[in-house]
């Protein structure tokens, strides 16, 4: 690909869809697989309302005559049931929650016992595996149609000072990875895998091994920067990575270019560094934010919450203190409007001195765990000329990542808080179910994969395993030294 190809992308609806080629359900020209429909849908999620017609999106849907290229030859998936999925680092289970009732989870971990109680106590205990990841042997895995890893992102945030994959914390996709070489070896490989972390990955040399570790599974993959403001009030752009059995055709569900804004200029960047047999498995996965009005998050917070109380004035009065003119001047205005606002305060090292900051946008802080006071999110309520402050209850932030008042949060504030800020936004999960991962699930199912033949898959993949194996090695010795 031309590097003079890329560029951003801003186009109405009706504009999105004559360039995917949707008129009449006609798919585009040169597509491989031709006849497909697209029909209109519209994201699961109990924080969301009825959109106007004008604010649906798009979801790939093919047609049940669908002509297969040579490669896809057909087999009758109406029998097989929801797809199922094995969730790595599973956390309080967001990603199920985000995915259900469409797919079927048969199996679970993560190594936190607090979190553990949160997820058994919404999903029940059958498919939750406690414990170290890297204790985990293959031949106990059930065999699924997609392993989801929202792996630790402590060393590849600035929090945790970018020390990458192959310290302690994040270096623990090097186990998941392990898990999937096995299952590759035995022929059990999920056809399709997800990775989700924070946009820390795209620095440093850690997205290229990645990418090649994927390579080293006979896999064809792409990235996309989505962000949960697109569909929640809270700012959340998280990476994703998607990757699909290098053997199942996927050319109707891909761009030719990167568009913005899930495309944004750190991915593309990322994605040029790669070597070019790694990019030669590269897919510009296609995905259209919604455009629509999200839910205000003054609807989002109570009056009376649980588990936090209501700042004294005298604190209240502290804060506003340490704030600059500027970020005073912002809370004087919403004063003097007369209106009811929420705001988020922050607090933050400026020259030696901390400082509050505010933001009065509509939308919320990205969520994070509860490791220190400046973590925190201080809510600043807005009424006349009223102003209030209070700490984000738990009930709040599952709110902020799209989940409803049904979702049970046992423990304790710390638990939850923290079981939200290390989480992956449900609303976020379920668009990209409709609009990448079921159409390549159907893709999987509609195809019958010719056996692997030692010309394509081994020409590199001998440089892609040996590089995976060394960048494993090295977490290894670091986890074991500390």
């Amino acid at each position: 690909m031309e590097d003079s190809k890329i560029g951003d992308r801003t186009e109405a609806s009706g504009a999105m869809a004559a360039r995917a080629g949707l008129e009449s359900g006609d798919a585009r020209d040169g597509d491989v697989t031709k006849p497909s429909k697209w029909s209109v849908r519209w994201p699961i999620c109990p924080l969301m309302g009825t959109p106007p017609p004008e604010q649906l999106r798009l979801e790939f849907s093919p047609d049940a005559d669908i002509q297969r290229c040579w490669l896809n030859e057909a087999y009758d998936s109406e029998s097989l049931g929801r797809p199922t999925f094995l969730e790595f680092f599973a956390g309080a289970g967001l990603v199920r929650e985000g995915l259900k009732p469409l797919w079927n989870c048969v199996w679970a971990n993560d190594i936190d016992a607090s979190k553990e109680r949160i997820y058994t106590a919404n999903f029940g205990k059958q498919e939750f595996k406690l414990g170290d990841v890297a204790t985990i042997e293959a031949p106990s895995l059930p065999s699924a149609d997609m392993a989801w890893a929202s792996f630790p992102c402590q060393d590849l945030s600035l929090a945790g000072w970018q020390r990458g994959m192959s310290a302690k914390r994040s270096g623990t996709f090097w186990a998941f990875w392990g898990l999937m070489r096995d299952l590759f070896d035995a022929g059990r490989r999920p056809p399709v895998i997800v990775v989700e972390n924070v946009t820390g990955l795209l620095y440093g040399d850690d997205f290229t091994g990645l990418c090649e570790a994927l390579a080293a599974l006979d896999m064809k993959f792409g990235a996309m920067v989505l962000d949960a403001k697109w569909f929640l009030p809270q700012s959340r752009p998280r990476v994703f990575l998607v990757a699909v059995d290098a053997r199942v055709n996927a050319d109707g569900l891909a761009d030719e270019i990167p568009y913005a804004p899930h495309s944004p200029k750190a991915l593309v960047a990322a994605w040029r560094r790669l070597p070019e047999t790694v990019k030669d498995r590269w897919i510009w996965w296609r995905f259209q934010p919604a455009s629509r009005i999200v839910r205000r998050v003054e609807d989002l917070i109570d009056e009376e919450p649980q588990g936090v109380d209501w700042h004294s004035a005298s604190e209240t009065k502290r804060l506003l203190g340490m704030m600059t003119g500027v970020n005073r001047a912002k809370v004087d205005s919403v004063v003097a409007s007369g209106e009811f606002r929420v705001g988020f305060l922050y607090k933050r090292m400026r020259n030696g001195q901390q400082r509050a900051e505010v933001r009065f946008d509509g939308v919320a802080g990205c969520l994070r765990t509860p490791g220190g006071g400046s973590s925190r999110q201080t809510v600043v309520v807005v009424k006349g000329p009223q102003i209030r402050s209070r700490l984000l209850s738990p009930r709040e932030a599952a709110r902020l990542m799209g989940l409803g008042d049904t979702f049970q949060l046992p423990g304790t504030y710390n638990e939850a808080y923290k079981a939200m800020g290390d989480g992956v936004a449900a609303a976020v999960v379920t668009a990209l179910n409709e609009q990448v991962l079921l159409p390549i699930v159907q893709a999987v199912r509609t195809s019958r994969r010719p056996k692997r033949s030692p010309g394509n898959y081994k020409e590199h993949s001998n440089d892609f395993r040996s590089r995976a194996e060394s960048r494993a090695a090295l977490w290894v010795g670091s986890a074991s030294s500390t």
